[in-house]
Order: C-alpha cells, then sequence, then structure tokens
C-alpha cells in the first residue's frame, strides 16, 4: 500500500516498556519467570474507585464492569505479600533508580527535583491492587535518528503487571512473578511522520536501554506502545507491539483503518443514517438443524440493522472488515466470543435458505444488515446495545481509543482512552529526591555509545564479529571493567559471550563474577586457559565453593619442573618410534596428549619447549 503520509498528516508518537534485570522495584524478590506448578492461588474481585476529584476513569470503569473474577498463582521463594497486596511496598529498587536516572542523562531529559509515586488505576486483574504504581523521573530530551530529532515528552519508573496465563469463562488466571518487575517507560512526542521513521525511533530508544546493560532480554521484555493519528482521524494507542521489525506495518495498518473509517463516515451520512435502536429477535429454530457448527442447536438472537447493506464488509485493514471491528468491540464489552453479519454469509455452513429465513423474520429490506450471536437473551441484547454504539460513533468517523497489537500487524479493540482521572498519589511511599552530587557521580558513570563501544573493543584486539555481538550485549559493562584491568579481550569476551551460553543450554549457570575471577587467576600465573572451560563447569556445578577449592587440582602452583619432564620424557618415550620417523614435527601429536596428562596446569608454550628439548636429546643420541 503507496500511502502519502504527509499529505494524510500522521503523526505518531511511541510508549516504550522495557523491564530491568535488576530486583523487583517495590520488594525485595528476584525478577524471575517461572514455569514450575506454583505453591499458592487466591482470588479476588476488583472494582473501579473514584479519583481525588471523584471522578471515574472510563478505561477502568468499563474493565469493572466485566465482573470477572481473578486467580493469582504465587510462590514461597519468588514472590512475596508486596505483590499479593497484603504488604506495603519498600522503598524503590535502588539499582532500578540508578539505571533510569541514567537513562534519563544520557537523554538529556531534565530529572526531577522530587519524583512521586502515584498509582494508575488498572482494573482488568493485571494487579491484585487494582492499581499499578509509577513516578515521573525526568522530562524533555531528545532521540536522535537518521535525519531528525524526536521530542522525549517523559520518562518513568513503573512496575510490570502479573502475567496472564489462561481464561476460564469469567475467570481470569494471572501469575505474580513478573508482578513489581522493574520497567522503564519513555514517551516520546508525536515527531513521527512516517513508519519508517517509528522503526527508526524505537530500534534507537531500544539501543539507549541496552547500553546501560540492565535491560532484560528476551521475548515480552520489551513493549512498544504506538500512539497514531491522522488529521482526519483521531488518536489511536496501538498496546504491546513486541515485533519490532513489524512496529512499521502496524502503522501502516493503522492508516488504512482510519482512512477507511472516515470514507465509511461520508457513506453513512450519504445514506443518512441516524440514531440506531437494535431490537434482538430469537432465531433459534431457524438454525436447529444448520450445518453451521457455530449455531446449530444453539440459542441465536439477530437483529437489523437499517441501511447497512454492503457496509459491513467493508475492509478496513488487510483481511478484516467493519464487521471485524464491531466483533471485536463485542468481544471486549459484551464478553461474547463473536458475531455472524449479513455481508460475510452465506458461510460457515449458514445456507442461502437459512439467510431467507432470517431475512423475513427480522423484516429486512435490500438495504438493511443483520448481525447473528450466539447467546442468551440478556447477553445477546448487552452486544446490540454495543454495536448500536459502534456504529453511531461511526458517524463521528475515528474514535479514540485502545487496540491491542495482533500477530498478523492488525489490530483489535482493547478499551477507551485511559484519562487523568485513573491517578492518585500512593500514601505508603515517600518522595524520591535526586540529589545533585550524585547525579554528578553517576554522569561520570554513564555507559559509552555504541560506536565508541565498538572503537575501544578494536583497539584492544577484539575482532569485528565479538566486538558487534558484545556492543549491545548486558555483558558489555563488565567485559569493560575486565580490560580496565588488562585482561585479555578475546579470551573474556568469548567466555561471556559463547562458553556461557554454551553451558547454559547443558543446565550449568555461570555468572559473570566467575569468569572474572577465572581471568584474573590466570592473569596471576595460577591458572592456564586450558582449563577454563572444564573450570567453569565444575564451579557452575558447584557454585557455592571458592575458585581456590575448583582449582585444588589444576592450580600451576602443584606442579614442578621435575614433574613436567617426567611426564613429558614418559611420552616421547612411549612414542619413539614417531619421534625417530618425524623428529620435532612430532611436537604437535604429542602435544596434546602431554596437555591432558598435565591438566591444563602448564601452558601450552612450556610444554612445547620441554618437548622439543626432550626430542632434540633423543634424536642426538640416535
Amino acid at each position: 500500500m503507496v500511502t502519502d503520509f504527509a499529505k494524510l498528516g500522521l503523526k505518531a508518537g511511541l510508549e516504550v516498556h522495557q523491564q530491568l534485570d535488576t530486583g523487583k522495584l517495590f520488594c525485595r524478590c528476584s525478577s524471575v519467570l517461572r514455569d514450575d506448578k506454583p505453591d499458592i492461588t487466591f482470588r479476588r474481585k476488583l472494582r473501579a474507585v473514584a479519583s481525588e476529584l471523584g471522578e471515574f476513569d472510563a478505561a477502568a470503569l468499563e474493565a469493572s464492569e466485566k465482573e470477572l473474577t481473578f486467580e493469582y498463582q504465587a510462590y514461597q521463594d519468588t514472590t512475596c505479600l508486596i505483590e499479593a497486596d497484603e504488604a506495603p511496598p519498600l522503598s524503590a529498587d535502588k539499582e532500578a533508580l540508578e539505571t533510569v536516572l541514567k537513562i534519563s542523562l544520557m537523554a538529556g531529559s531534565k530529572i526531577m527535583d522530587e519524583m512521586v509515586v502515584m498509582r494508575k488505576a488498572v482494573v482488568d486483574g493485571s494487579n491484585t491492587s487494582a492499581f499499578q504504581r509509577t513516578m515521573l523521573v525526568s522530562v524533555g530530551g531528545k532521540i536522535k535518528i537518521k535525519n531528525k530529532s524526536v521530542g522525549i515528552q517523559s520518562i518513568a519508573l513503573e512496575e510490570d503487571s502479573a502475567r496472564p496465563i489462561e481464561r476460564k469463562g469469567t475467570m481470569v488466571v494471572y501469575r505474580l512473578d513478573r508482578s513489581g518487575i522493574p520497567l522503564i517507560e519513555l514517551a516520546t512526542a508525536p515527531d513521527l511522520k512516517t513508519p519508517e521513521e517509528v522503526k527508526e525511533c524505537a530500534m534507537k530508544i531500544g539501543e539507549l536501554f541496552r547500553r546501560t546493560c540492565k535491560a532484560k532480554r528476551g521475548l515480552g521484555t520489551i513493549r512498544q506502545d504506538v500512539n497514531i493519528s491522522i488529521a482526519a482521524g483521531a488518536r489511536v494507542e496501538i498496546k504491546g507491539v513486541q515485533q519490532l521489525e513489524m512496529i512499521d506495518e502496524f502503522v501502516r495498518r493503522e492508516v488504512q483503518r482510519q482512512v477507511a473509517l472516515v470514507e465509511l463516515k461520508k457513506e453513512l451520512e450519504l445514506r443518512k443514517i441516524g440514531k440506531l435502536d437494535l431490537e434482538a429477535k430469537e432465531l433459534s429454530n431457524v438454525f436447529k438443524t444448520s450445518e453451521c457448527k457455530f449455531l446449530k442447536g444453539k440459542t441465536i438472537f439477530g437483529t437489523k440493522i437499517n441501511g447497512l447493506a454492503g457496509l459491513l464488509g467493508k475492509e478496513v485493514q488487510p483481511g478484516k472488515r467493519f464487521g471485524t471491528e464491531l466483533a471485536g468491540y463485542v468481544k471486549a464489552r459484551a464478553g461474547l466470543k463473536g458475531i455472524l453479519h449479513s455481508d460475510e454469509l452465506p458461510a460457515y455452513g449458514v445456507s442461502d435458505g437459512e439467510i431467507k429465513e432470517v431475512g423475513k423474520i427480522l423484516g429486512l429490506s435490500d438495504k438493511d444488515a443483520f448481525v447473528l450471536v450466539q447467546a442468551e437473551k440478556k447477553k445477546a441484547e448487552r452486544a446490540f446495545v454495543v454495536i448500536a454504539r459502534r456504529i453511531a460513533s461511526a458517524l463521528e468517523g475515528v474514535p479514540e481509543e485502545t487496540r491491542n497489537a495482533l500477530e498478523d500487524g492488525n489490530t483489535e479493540y482493547s478499551r477507551p482512552l485511559p484519562g487523568a482521572a485513573r491517578m492518585y498519589p500512593e500514601t505508603d511511599l515517600d518522595t524520591v529526591r535526586a540529589d545533585a552530587e550524585y547525579l554528578k557521580t553517576l554522569k561520570g558513570e554513564l555507559p559509552l555509545e555504541v560506536k565508541e563501544r565498538a572503537k575501544l573493543y578494536k583497539s584492544k584486539g577484539l575482532g569485528e564479529k565479538l566486538a558487534q555481538k558484545m556492543v549491545l550485549s548486558n555483558k558489555a559493562c563488565f567485559f569493560e571493567n575486565l580490560i580496565e584491568k588488562g585482561i585479555n579481550a578475546t579470551t573474556a569476551a568469548f567466555l561471556l559471550l559463547e562458553t556461557a551460553v554454551q553451558l547454559k543450554r547443558q543446565g550449568i549457570i555461570i555468572s559473570n563474577e566467575m569468569i572474572g575471577e577465572v581471568l584474573a587467576a590466570e592473569k596471576n600465573g595460577k591458572i592456564t586457559k586450558d582449563v577454563f572451560i572444564d573450570l567453569l563447569k565444575q564451579w557452575g556445578q558447584n557454585p557455592e565453593k571458592k575458585l581456590e577449592e575448583i582449582a585444588a587440582g589444576t592450580s600451576v602452583d602443584n606442579v614442578n619442573d621435575t614433574e613436567i619432564n617426567a611426564v613429558v620424557e614418559k611420552i616421547v618415550e612411549k612414542n619413539l618410534k614417531l619421534v625417530e620417523e618425524k623428529g620435532m614435527r612430532a611436537i604437535g601429536a604429542l602435544m596434546g596428549e602431554a596437555m591432558k596428562e598435565l591438566k591444563g596446569r602448564v601452558s601450552g608454550k612450556e610444554i612445547s619447549a620441554v618437548l622439543s628439548k626432550e626430542i632434540a636429546k633423543k634424536s642426538a643420541k640416535k
């Protein structure tokens, strides 16, 4: 789809949420996700509450009207009473706060003199307390992309929500392992004018976060919300875009949707469609023996929509019609699985004869459309009210709303846009003050930019491939500390980026600190490089031990020249025929055996020298 975005007046802004690889924000639990069976479950019902001004947030009200029950899963050792809203929160995690302050400084954002923790009303069950804690850290600043600077509106630090596991009817199951993980939220100004700019800006923000070495990695750890509007449309927030490579496609498809809805408004005006009062009529008998599995033998209600023939089938996004838009509203607001409408029938086993019978009962003309739902009367009536309201808003154009990102690049209705009424102060926490001296110290500790890192790493002898892999790795800051201490850059990078990953695949976790100690021991002549992997493997399997205990059998201190000479003499004697045939060329074949025998306690260079001397001695005797 080729589109003149400038002519349409496209404006877009980003809200990027990044999980931090620190402890949880307002408790001291670890930030780990669990797949094993939970130890504890409990249930809650939540309701919307008024703000300090006595106002209700529209999104919170709509969520509470669904009358859902929420079940929460927890663990004895990695979740606590704070996540269950049974104990007051603790002060903000120091490491998380330091990370967001560094990001603000890196982006040139003005840090608030006092950071006030606020409660943000959330009644969809993703928080046990019906609110999420958030604190504004800084305002202003810039993100530089290829040909412009994008303004930053705000940078905040907030707690992540609980993780949805499954839905069982009117019950939603959440797991509390994700609840409370620190999230940085960076919101840009609506300065982005093309889908390509949105994608480039999202990548630059991700790069900014990753430079701190504290950004969690993996699917679901970073989420982009995109605010999009065109001149003739309205602001729409697309929530939860996780596939960065598709973010530009989400923008294109939202623009297509808004253009289609503007066109729909004009068509509705031409048809003189006014206020609709949709009547529910039972049609169960029509589909008693239907071949449509959605309808056969079920309670079915239908309604006539005056003058809308052909418009429910109008495409608003690829493979998505205006009827699909209505279905999204019905799912979200009436709790049904969806609808069937006249512009998509006959299909799904619904016959021409059944459509004609529906037309008779509903009193349809050629200009009318109809909608079918499978539900009891009360829910069906609710669904038709929702549909009538959505069509009424189509008469006004594009409604402001929040929409969920779907895997194919399309979106579906989620809830109304939240307003200021959802925020109110957190009474259990003090304000956080940013000390000037502390900020001055942090300025001196800011991470290098990507180009600066690459240049530094290459100057220390790191190859292009490892340098590019390291620059945005969470290991980069630790790696820079190692090379400052004179550790070999290539060896350190290989252990951090390759060995640690290989051992993790075997179920063995080794920390940066373990790798640092091993490298320091080699630099100080305590061990040789040949034992690195074996040592780390053993240490990862016995993390409670110290390096000295693990390395006891491989320490250089445990070998002397006499033992080295004895081992080499024995190996040369055993392979005398090979030595007599090849002379000095036999060294390569004998090195591996000698190093295995000495278990890495002696460097390859030293073994080679002793072998050369012993082979020369044998050759001289010959």
